[in-house]
Order: structure tokens, then sequence, then C-alpha cells
């Protein structure tokens, strides 16, 4: 199976679509008062990362049947990917801002509250658990692939907090990802995702919708997945530590100001606004 082909027609698939579906889920959020401030104070369609789940699920599904490999891993994906989806847009629509970040959730939880954040942090971790159980092999992966695919979930959601941000977050772990990969051929759900972007991303640099939760967290969910199933299991080690220290520090310093302060990442983060 040629690699390369398969990435191309995923990328023009879903690039097809993005551009089709993108003014219909617009207008549709628009119409039905699903809107936030963003940083000018204009309202804007929120949970745009709607028009994600739409369009990724019926590429990969139309590249499953066309590769006809590893459907249960796909459907696998899908599935988690759909769900976590839908409790992304469940926090966007019901949410409650005032408690912020995990320890915040578990303290409700313990407390005897179930927040939207609590349900979506269960939620991904369970799905983690079963994908994982399925592609690993020996209790060690299972558990490096849960933690993997579980704290990348939650990841983009760290760096979605201005225009922009957080897909070009995607773009580039997405590269890293598959330069450190060990078997590429499932790439094709990450070019997919990048046709989406060829649409979405101006619209989101210039500040006119944002993806909501329902769009961080099936980013990253694709890049947990991705790695867990085409990295060796020291490679995904390394990537848990890392991923766990930048969870740690989420939780003491801003990543916003670190961004500011620093030239290279502020030129990155300011490019295309």
């Amino acid at each position: 199976m040629n690699v390369f082909k398969i990435n191309i027609i995923s990328l023009l698939i879903s690039t097809i679509i993005a551009f089709i579906g993108t003014p219909f889920i617009f207008n549709m959020l628009k119409d039905g008062d699903c809107l936030c401030l963003n940083y000018k104070k204009e309202s804007i369609p929120s949970s745009m990362g709607l028009l994600f789940v739409i369009v990724q699920t019926i590429t990969v599904v139309l590249i499953g049947l066309y590769v006809k490999k590893d459907l249960i891993i796909i459907m696998l994906y899908l599935v988690g990917f759909i769900l976590i989806g839908l409790v992304g847009l469940l926090d966007d629509l019901i949410g409650d801002e005032k408690v912020k970040g995990f320890k915040g959730h578990i303290k409700s939880f313990f407390k005897g509250t179930l927040t939207t954040g609590g349900l979506k942090a269960g939620i991904g971790f369970l799905i983690a658990l079963i994908i994982s159980i399925y592609i690993s092999n020996g209790v060690l992966e299972v558990v490096v692939n849960t933690l993997v695919i579980a704290l990348f979930t939650n990841l983009i959601n760290l760096f979605d907090l201005r225009p922009g941000r957080a897909s070009k977050v995607f773009v580039i772990m997405s590269i890293i990802l598959m330069l450190t990969s060990i078997d590429n051929y499932f790439s094709f759900i990450l070019f997919s995702f990048f046709g989406i972007l060829i649409k979405y991303l101006p619209m989101d640099l210039k500040a006119k919708c944002m993806m909501g939760d329902v769009g961080s967290n099936t980013l990253g969910l694709t890049l947990g997945v991705y790695c867990a199933y085409t990295h060796s299991l020291n490679s995904k080690i390394i990537y848990l530590a890392i991923l766990i220290i930048v969870q740690m520090l989420s939780e003491a310093i801003s990543f916003s100001k670190v961004i500011e302060e620093n030239k290279f990442l502020r030129f990155i983060d300011n490019l295309g606004r």
C-alpha cells in the first residue's frame, strides 16, 4: 500500500468536505446562538470543532474502506473520536467555567459534584484504556498507551487559549510524531486533519470562530492514538514523561505568559493573525 498516496487522498477528501461543510456548520452554530466572546469582545461561533468530528469521521471511514487494513483499530479510533467529541461539546455548552484544571474537577467529584470536565476526563481515560488493551502487547504497554492517549487528549486543550494556537501545536506535534514513528501507515488520520485545518485555521487565526473543547479534544485524541499505534515502547515512554511534565507545569505556570516572553515562540504564535 502506497502510504504517500493514501495520505494525499485523505488530505484531498478532508479539504473538499471541509470547504463544503464549514459554512453550514458555522451558520448552524451562529443561528443556534452557540456563541462566545473572542478577545475583541465580539460574539463568534464556538464549538466549530464539530466540523472536525463530521469531516474526520467521513474521511477516515472512506480511507478505511479503501485500504481494508486494520479496520478494527480504525473503528475503535472513530468510536473514541466521536465520543470524546460529544463530551467536549457537552463541556462547551454547559460546562462550569468556575472549575479550572484537572485538580479542580477531581476535587469537585470527591465533593459529590460531577463537572463536565470531570466527565470528559473519565470518558477520555476509558477510551484510552479500551484502545490500548486492543493494540498493546503486555500490561506495561497497556499502561503506557493508556496514559499517552489520555494525556495527549488533554494536551491541545491546554494551548487552546489564543486564535490558531491549538491548531499550530497540533501540526507541529503531528510532524514530530511522524518523524519519530516506526510505521507511517496510520498517518492518514493526521493528513485528514491537515485538510480540515486548511479551511478552518484561517478563520480561527482571524478570531472568526473557536474550535471549543469538541475541537481540542479530538485533535489531542488523534495525536495520542497515532503515537500509541506507531511508536516503539521506548519512544512512547519518552513522550509520556514529556506529557506528564507539561501537565504538571500547566498547573503551576501560564503557557501564554511563557510564549509572550519568548521571541521565537511569540513569532510562531502570532503568525497568520
